[in-house]
């Protein structure tokens, strides 16, 4: 009795199993080129790199986060609180240099008068403020640049950690589906030989 159609099923689910872990792994790997003649292998991550961070950065900031964002974040929070003590440290700290008897008073006086003042005019005007602080951002800030730079920034090892931290699972059912597949395959190909 020939035995080898059996085996059909077992190389079938082996090789689906490890060409699906080896696909996996060339994501990230190699990291640098390797030549065969005209032929080079590098993965996927380390030879779209830059490509892989400007898309994110792209999708980051029209799609995920906007100064649009930024801005109605910043309008909602209520800085009343932080104003009034930035203010009061301000002149806690110009009334606590060493002054002349004289000069410790008038300017204990002016303190008294002008912080509440100073306290009123920035928390009633703390909207134009923000909206200048979020102007100058958009002129200055390029969330882009920050992102590409942050992501280049990552070794490729730190990058392959990251995803495989995210999606191990996934991944993971992704080999073992090329084993059942293989699997099937295997047995397909072994009723078709037993049947002819």
């Amino acid at each position: 009795m020939n035995f080898i159609p059996y085996l059909f099923p077992i190389v079938g689910a082996a090789i689906g199993y490890f060409t699906n872990d080896i696909a996996i792994r060339m994501l990230f790997r190699p990291h640098r080129p390797i030549g065969i003649g005209q032929f080079k292998i590098q993965g996927l991550l380390p030879k779209r790199r830059n490509d892989i961070a400007e898309s994110v950065a792209a999708t980051v900031e029209k799609e995920l986060i906007s100064m649009q964002d930024l801005s109605g974040v910043l309008y909602d929070i209520d800085f009343s609180s932080a104003i009034d003590k930035i203010v009061d440290i301000h002149f806690d700290s110009a009334n606590n240099k060493e002054k002349k008897e004289l000069f410790s008073k008038i300017s204990l006086t002016i303190n008294a008068f002008m912080r509440p003042r100073i306290k009123k005019s920035l928390n009633k005007n703390k909207d134009e403020l923000i909206h200048e602080f979020i102007q100058e951002i958009e002129r200055n800030v390029d969330f882009k640049e920050i992102i590409v730079r942050n992501i280049e920034d990552y070794s490729l090892d730190q990058m392959e950690d990251i995803v495989m931290s995210v999606s191990s699972r996934e991944l993971r059912y992704i080999t073992i589906i090329g084993g059942v597949l293989g699997f099937l395959v295997g047995l397909i190909q072994m009723i078709i030989y037993l049947i002819i």
